[in-house]
């Protein structure tokens, strides 16, 4: 199984950074009915991999996303993970005004390489603009 990860139209991450992807629909605890208290979060974690060239490791872009302030309207972005399995997309999870909850970056002296954890929700009066698909070919 693999995951791709694209945020806006500039941050393009692969089945080779990508790790694991958790999508949630987060309802209150507490409702005894059917609520319009209703988040959409999605965590994608994956390794920091040193690029080669010259150009830029994707994840510095996320870092750099995960710190835009509310009041800047580049804070939403669309995000789309697609999980793909033998070919054929599992499932493609589209947020289209996504914000970012969480961001971390992890190193460590023996593993070699670093990890990220990402966690973006939809922004919540657009709820209703998320969208799943899948169970088609590439």
């Amino acid at each position: 199984m693999g995951f791709i990860l694209k945020v806006g139209d500039s941050i393009n991450l692969g089945v080779e950074t990508v790790q694991t992807v958790d999508f949630s629909v987060d309802t209150p605890k507490d409702s005894n009915a059917k609520t319009t208290d209703v988040g959409v979060t999605m965590k994608v974690t994956g390794k920091i991999l040193t690029m080669l060239d010259n150009s830029t490791e994707a994840t510095v872009d996320l870092a750099l996303w995960s710190m835009v302030p509310a009041e800047k309207a580049d804070c939403y972005k669309n995000v789309t993970v697609m999980v793909t399995a033998a070919g054929q997309v599992v499932r493609e999870y589209t947020l289209p005004n996504a914000f970012v909850v969480d961001y971390k970056e992890n190193y460590g002296d023996t593993e070699g390489v670093g990890t990220f954890e990402l966690v973006v929700k939809q922004k919540k009066d657009k709820i209703g603009t998320t969208a799943i698909t899948g169970g088609y070919a590439n």
